[in-house]
């Protein structure tokens, strides 16, 4: 899995280098933080909580298709006065598309693929084996302009495939970051 997750990196690495070498590239670099809701399976035991998300993107200036990929941390706590919490870390790799506009804010939409590492900690009885799964994700947000900076606000749906295991069969975990944060012109 180790070799996958290096392997898909450094894919990823490579196409965002050749992104970047394309006519006229602005590359970007947001942090963000917010609310995320558990949904559907994964819900079943865990409870809203927190994200936070720094994302590189790379965006032609001729074109309002870009690329970005992110890392997040989203932790959710325990439902049934457990005490303890959940966590998910993982990484995406994603198409944008910025819709033209002359306003200040300025709507897009984004979607790629991701991998999602899920580990549960309950006080008293340790931690769940980490397992690592692959998911994919869709959403929309908006970049508000303030100087050289945006504030940008986005939600997503991740469906994480075989995400949640019953005992019995693995189903696919679902959960909804909403995001707000700062984005910086890399150039």
């Amino acid at each position: 899995m180790k070799t996958l997750m290096r392997g898909a990196a450094i894919g990823m690495a490579l196409a965002l280098g050749a992104q970047v070498a394309q006519a006229q590239a602005g590359l970007s670099l947001g942090l963000g933080a917010g609310a995320v809701i558990p949904t559907g399976t994964l819900a079943e035991g865990n409870s809203m909580g927190w994200s936070g998300q720094a994302a590189l993107r790379v965006k032609p200036a001729v074109s309002p298709l870009g690329f970005q990929m992110d890392v997040f941390y989203n932790r959710f706590g325990l439902e049934n006065d457990l005490d303890g919490h959940s966590r998910m870390i993982g990484g995406t790799a994603n198409a944008v598309y910025a819709f033209p506009s002359a306003a200040v804010a300025r709507p897009y939409l984004i979607g790629g693929l991701g991998v999602y590492n899920g580990k549960t900690t309950v006080e008293g009885f340790g931690s769940s084996d980490a397992a690592t799964k692959f998911g994919a994700n869709a959403g929309a947000g908006f970049d508000l302009k303030v100087g050289s900076a945006a504030l940008f606000a986005e939600g997503r749906f991740h469906a994480i495939f075989k995400g949640v295991s019953d005992g019995v069969d693995e189903k696919t975990a679902y959960m909804i970051p909403l995001t707000v944060g700062l984005r910086w012109s890399l150039r």
